[in-house]
């Protein structure tokens, strides 16, 4: 009996170590410094500064001006600045602003050039809608207003709009629930997915323990969302599946959205795959929501 309950005591305290280190990894936002910008895509753009919306973070970005009367925030995911070289979103807003939309590309707190602890999944609305609030500070209101988010900036995009009115939402990889996107992304490291559902329970509970990390799953508010939603999946995405996506746009239940599934694309590169007909889509759908 004592061995046995020495054993369950060694048992606890490595479940209990390692469910810490995961939360610490996960949540903890390590820092990219900018190493670009805009003109080397060949657009002009200005350097801008924002609160956020609790108006306890210095938050910064880049602000290029379109010819139209609509503006799109673009939201990156995973722990990258507002450079994001896996979607490029540098050819994105330059093609965008072609198409006439002013963008604004921003950091998010601890990212880039923005002050602030950076965490992820975190201070969603804070930072976001001190986006969209510096946007409406340009003159476009929410009815011109469009968000943008791949992958994990898809999710924060989801949880912003399903609280806060914009003209339309495009979700490029979005995932349905937070305890899935992690086993498949550790997975992805040749972890045997048994062993990651095992240690799920014990780091979402060290993320709210240690972190004060509440969970939202895209998949439980998205119906939420009032505007329309483009949703955005790609062929090879081993996080993201074309089920989920069809499960979100189904949940969705708002006739005015739309599914696009993008053949021959990895994560979150639907714009890099097909950069032409990406931002076709994307302005054919914009043009379509109603304000």
């Amino acid at each position: 009996m004592q061995i046995t309950l020495i054993v369950l005591g060694a048992l606890l305290v490595v479940y209990i170590g390692l469910s810490v280190y995961g939360a610490w990894r996960a949540m903890n936002v390590p820092h990219f410094p900018l190493i670009t910008s805009p003109t080397s895509v060949g657009l002009n753009y200005e350097d801008v500064s924002f609160s956020s919306r609790d108006g306890g973070v210095k938050l910064r970005g880049w602000y290029l001006p379109g010819e139209g009367d609509k503006a799109i925030l673009i939201v990156n995911g995973g722990f990258q600045n507002r450079v994001d070289d896996n979607v490029d979103t540098l050819s994105l807003t330059r093609d965008l602003v072609r198409k006439g939309y002013s963008v604004l590309l921003f950091d998010f707190r601890g990212r880039g050039e923005s002050g602030g602890k950076g965490q992820a999944l975190s201070n969603i609305e804070y930072d976001i809608g001190g986006a969209v609030d510096y946007l409406g500070s340009r003159g476009y209101g929410l009815g011109n207003t469009c968000v943008i988010g791949f992958c994990s900036g898809a999710a924060s995009t989801c949880i912003f709009a399903s609280r806060n009115e914009v003209r339309a939402v495009i979700l490029d990889g979005c995932f349905i629930d937070v305890s899935t996107m992690v086993v498949r992304e550790v997975a992805s490291v040749g972890v045997p997915k048994f062993l990651v559902r095992l240690f799920v329970p014990g780091l979402l509970l060290m993320t709210r323990v240690i972190y004060h990390y509440h969970l939202i799953n895209p998949g439980d508010i998205v119906d939420d969302i009032k505007c329309p939603i483009l949703f955005i999946c790609e062929e090879y995405d081993p996080f993201i599946t074309p089920e989920d996506n069809r499960r979100l746009y189904n949940i969705s239940g708002n006739p005015a959205d739309e599914l696009w599934e993008v053949t021959g694309a990895e994560h979150s590169q639907s714009y890099r795959t097909s950069p032409e007909e990406f931002t076709e889509m994307v302005d054919d759908f914009i043009g379509g929501a109603q304000a």
